[in-house]
């Protein structure tokens, strides 16, 4: 029965050091993109100045131009200048647009090196945009004996 004590005192101790590490920002809260923000979050792939990054939809592993994982945004403004944007803006940061279809559900597929980029946007019935980027390693095709 001690060590059972001791084990729950241990564990209650290391769960409110890791919380206390996690820093000043709460998980979950949404946050404005600066310049600085989407070089250090998203390093090679640009985000419009404006936009607010939804950090409970979103899962980046990794930093700076190799990071891969799922980016969730909202961007103000019109459906067709936040697609232009996207659509300009990624190829002037290296990234090559291999596909793109505007709808209401809007796509725009970039490559990049070893690396591909999807941009999917919708418009929200609250104004504005929601976009998800993910970015995920390209596979290779398998080569035939």
């Amino acid at each position: 029965m001690t060590s059972l004590k001791t084990l729950l005192a241990l564990s209650t101790t290391f769960a409110l050091l890791a919380c206390s590490s996690m820093g000043s920002t709460p998980l979950g809260s949404d946050s404005t993109v600066t310049e600085a923000t989407a070089k250090q979050l998203a390093g090679d792939v640009p985000l419009p100045q404006g936009a607010v990054i939804k950090q409970q939809d979103s899962l980046v592993m990794g930093s700076g131009n190799t990071w891969m994982g799922r980016l969730s945004l909202t961007v103000p403004g019109e459906a067709q200048p936040a697609f232009a944007w996207f659509r300009d803006n990624l190829p002037a940061a290296g990234w090559t647009l291999t596909s793109s279809s505007f709808s209401k559900l809007s796509l725009l597929t970039f490559t990049k090196a070893e690396r591909v980029a999807t941009v999917q946007m919708q418009g929200s019935n609250f104004g504005g945009n929601e976009v998800l980027i993910t970015v995920a390693p390209a596979v290779r095709p398998a080569s035939r004996p």
